[in-house]
């Protein structure tokens, strides 16, 4: 990455020297508000997970992505799509409800190995790890808007869900593209498809590898615009989470029922595509790359931000839901995977904090002002969910405006 090119602020979030009430906490919670109103976003550097927790990890994930198939489909949730995916042998993923808890890690495991492992100890201990920090940035959110009486029954508010992620290796001659990787109840949906460039009468083959980060119909027919006179009509097989949402909502299902496309700038055919991005529902998402980058965040600006790997960093990023209980102060970021390296397998992980059924999402009354009017109506976080999947949520560009903003007009 250039010296010109944006980048996400860094924040250390060390354990052992950031203490509430200490000057480093008051100068910490001030740059987590000024990142997160700025980008929705922000890389945080942290010593709460060892290097040798970290690999530990790895080895646990690629463990599990070893398993026989037949060991991997064992992984069901009764949310739907909240379980093990497999997609045209180019990614899978896994979904752990409670990871941090390890009663709860315990369940999955036996779903996979009913005799047990003493791998899932790692991955639970790294969640417990993620969820620490998640508590403390969101304390340091509450905190630096003023509404610490609101800290206690926010947290107990919310829940965990890990996401493993592996992308395998492409082919050199393949242009691939991945959207929506950091998604919770659900894995990232695979439409394989050829397309057809019409360029002055040339006609030239493209086979597009889509990692969807929304939800599709079984068996949708999808006609994907990657710019002009480029369509890919493909079928999509299965779902993807109603928590990652946005712009990919629109462009995907919209093409569902007709064209839709994205533009020049947007798209090349070649290994650098890029394809439309998504924001995630949930309140908040720790997601942790290694090795290999793929990670691209959206500007106010309109642009984007590659996040490389670095040791001991995670990136903590804000869902709709945190977005409407902030009064839209904190923005709900667009991004994507976007993978370019060849020959490489990537891993990522991700912890994302939902709220709990039935818990009603209404911005606290300092956050609402004159300067700051109400921007979105009291919801239950399922409301918003099952909003996702209807015809409307679907076609929305905006799912969460659409569901409970004040000019949507319901």
């Amino acid at each position: 990455m250039g010296s010109c090119s944006p980048q996400l602020p860094l924040i250390c979030l060390s354990d052992q020297t950031l203490k509430p009430g200490s000057s480093k906490w008051v100068k910490v919670r001030s740059d987590v508000r000024k990142a997160l109103e700025d980008y929705g976003c922000f890389e945080a550097k942290i010593d709460q997970v060892s290097m040798e927790l970290q690999g530990s990890v790895l080895k646990a994930m690629q463990e599990l992505f070893a398993l026989p198939t037949e060991a991997k489909q064992r992984n069901v949730c009764p949310k739907p799509f909240a379980g093990y995916f497999s997609h045209n042998g180019l990614s899978e993923s896994f979904g752990i409800k409670d990871a941090n808890i390890l009663e709860k890690a315990h369940e999955f495991t036996q779903q996979l190995w009913p005799e047990g492992n003493k791998s899932i100890k790692m991955i639970q201990l790294y969640a417990e790890k993620l969820a620490e920090l998640d508590m403390m940035v969101r304390r340091l959110i509450l905190e630096s808007y003023g509404i610490e009486y609101f800290i206690d029954e926010h947290l107990n508010s919310t829940y965990y869900r890990m996401r493993l992620m592996k992308y395998i290796a492409r082919p050199d001659n393949d242009i691939t593209a991945a959207v929506g990787a950091n998604v919770d109840n659900g894995a990232n949906d695979n439409a394989d498809g050829d397309a057809n460039v019409n360029d002055d009468g040339a006609s030239i083959g493209v086979k597009v590898n889509v990692d969807v980060g929304d939800d599709v119909n079984d068996n949708d027919s999808v006609n994907i615009g990657v710019g002009v006179d480029i369509n890919v009509e493909t079928n999509v097989n299965g779902h993807l989470d109603a928590e990652a949402n946005g712009d990919a909502t629109a462009w995907v299902v919209g093409a569902v029922s007709g064209n839709a496309s994205v533009g020049a700038k947007e798209a090349n055919v070649d290994a650098e595509l890029g394809l439309p991005s998504h924001t995630d529902k949930s309140l908040s998402g720790i997601i942790y790359q290694h090795q290999i980058d793929g990670l691209e965040v959206k500007t106010k600006e309109g642009k984007w931000i590659r996040v490389k790997p670095a040791p001991n960093t995670v990136i903590f990023i804000a869902g709709d839901a945190l977005c409407a209980l902030m009064n839209g102060r904190i923005p709900s970021p667009y991004h994507r995977v976007r993978v370019t390296e060849k020959k490489k397998t990537r891993y990522a992980a991700a912890l994302f904090s939902n709220p709990k059924e039935g818990y009603i999402i209404d911005s606290p009354k300092e956050l609402v002002d004159e300067k700051h009017p109400r921007a979105f109506k009291p919801f239950d976080f399922v409301d918003l969910f099952n909003f996702y999947h209807t015809e409307a949520g679907r076609r929305a560009p905006s799912t969460l405006q659409a569901f409970c903003g004040v000019s949507a007009g319901k």
